[in-house]
């Protein structure tokens, strides 16, 4: 493996290139190893891991709310923009002034969005795919 390490950095470097093209021309991500999170935050790295999820009410039904790229978003900037305000929601950081803020945030990425709740879950990223995965739901608020 080790002989073949320099031409996988060079494919990896035109890649990464390729991609930052391409999404500079409006279109989608080609080369997964180009957003550093995966070297700078791996799922897996930790024994527990915490994030916040909004879930929208229809009904008797709570739904999540996936996260899908717009113009305006990308999936990693609706996950540190939740996680942000989440956070603070939940610490009482201003926490009237974040509910709004989270609010017009929301308006601005799903727009037809009403009754949302925000959660905070928690996990062992080491259980994935296993058949006891179990996520933990803590309500922070209601938006």
């Amino acid at each position: 493996m080790q002989k073949y390490t320099k031409y996988l950095f060079f494919i990896s470097l035109f890649l990464s290139l390729l991609s930052l093209y391409i999404i500079g021309k409006g279109g989608k991500e080609i080369y997964p190893f180009y957003s550093w999170k995966l070297f700078t935050s791996p799922s897996g790295s930790e024994k527990f891991e915490e994030q916040y999820r909004l879930y929208r009410v229809e009904g008797n039904d709570t739904i999540r709310v996936l996260y899908q790229a717009t113009e305006i978003y990308d999936e990693n900037n609706l996950a540190l923009i939740t996680g942000f305000y989440g956070k603070k929601i939940e610490k009482n950081e201003n926490r009237e002034e974040s509910i709004k803020k989270m609010k017009i945030f929301m308006k601005s990425y799903r727009p037809e969005y009403n009754n949302l709740l925000l959660y905070k879950e928690s996990f062992n990223p080491w259980d994935l795919g296993k058949p006891s995965f179990k996520i933990n739901k803590i309500l922070i608020t209601k938006l």
